[in-house]
Order: structure tokens, then C-alpha cells, then sequence
């Protein structure tokens, strides 16, 4: 085996990565920040109200939903973190988010991120996004409806 053409390989690989994951990342949440400061994802709340009626959300859920959908986990959880800590969302639409973001999230960075090292988008796409609706929708079931009982789940 031949350990220096290897060892050579594994270094131009990992600065071939240590450039492009910036490269993506930076403009990206460049991009993020000035979409959060002209509160165009407020704006966008109202074109995924028939998600969230099919995943049997309420409108509340909406807004931490998107934010963890494309701002990623860590802005994503301190949007739900403040929600819940204010009470604007019960524990059921908490838990129905949270299940759904678990699964999918970040869905530009990582599509892209993931897309730049050779995987199929459409496939990585497709597939978090349909598994998280059908949990989401099945955990849906087993939670009570009533916000009130949803307090002791």
C-alpha cells in the first residue's frame, strides 16, 4: 500500500472540505440574517399554514417551525426556547415541532453542504422532509388534542 500518495489524498480531500464548508456556510448565513432583519420568515409563516394543518399544528408553531427549518438547530432552539419560556405555544405544538425539526432541519445548509460532497439533494431533500411529516403526523395521533391536556404529556 502505498501510505504517502494516501496520506497525500486524505490531506488535499480534508482542505478541499475545510474550503468549501465556508464557502457555503458564510454567504448562507449572510443571506439568513438579512431575510431575519427585513422579517420576510414572518412574512413566510403564511404560506406554510397548510403544512401545519397537516401535521396538525397550530398557527403558533409556525414561526419556530421556519426558523429551525432554514436558520438551522442552534437559532431554531432559541426561537423555541423563548416560546416556550413566554407560553405562546402548548406542550403539544412544542413536541409536534420538535419531533418535526429532529428530522429535518437546516434544510439549505445541509442540503447544500452534503449536495457539494456528491450526495443526490432531491434524494436528501425528499426523504427528511417525508419522513418528518409521517412521524410528526403519527406522533400527532398519540398526543391529546386539547391543549389543556396537552400540559401532561
Amino acid at each position: 500500500m502505498n501510505w504517502t500518495g494516501l496520506l497525500l489524498e486524505i490531506i488535499r480531500e480534508s482542505a478541499h472540505i475545510a474550503i468549501l464548508i465556508p464557502a457555503i456556510l458564510i454567504p448562507l448565513m449572510v443571506v439568513l440574517a438579512l431575510l431575519t432583519d427585513a422579517n420576510l420568515l414572518d412574512r413566510a409563516v403564511g404560506f406554510i399554514q397548510p403544512l401545519m394543518r397537516r401535521l396538525r399544528l397550530s398557527k403558533k408553531a409556525a414561526f419556530p417551525l421556519m426558523a429551525g427549518l432554514f436558520l438551522g438547530v442552534v437559532f431554531g432552539s432559541g426561537v423555541i426556547i423563548a416560546c416556550a419560556n413566554e407560553g405562546s405555544l402548548n406542550r403539544r405544538d412544542l413536541v409536534l415541532t420538535l419531533v418535526f425539526l429532529g428530522i429535518c432541519h437546516s434544510v439549505i445548509e445541509d442540503t447544500l453542504l452534503f449536495a457539494a460532497l456528491g450526495a443526490n439533494w432531491w434524494v436528501l431533500l425528499g426523504s427528511r422532509f417525508l419522513l418528518a411529516v409521517l412521524l410528526t403526523v403519527t406522533v400527532s395521533f398519540w398526543l391529546p388534542s386539547d391543549p389543556d391536556t396537552a400540559a401532561a404529556v
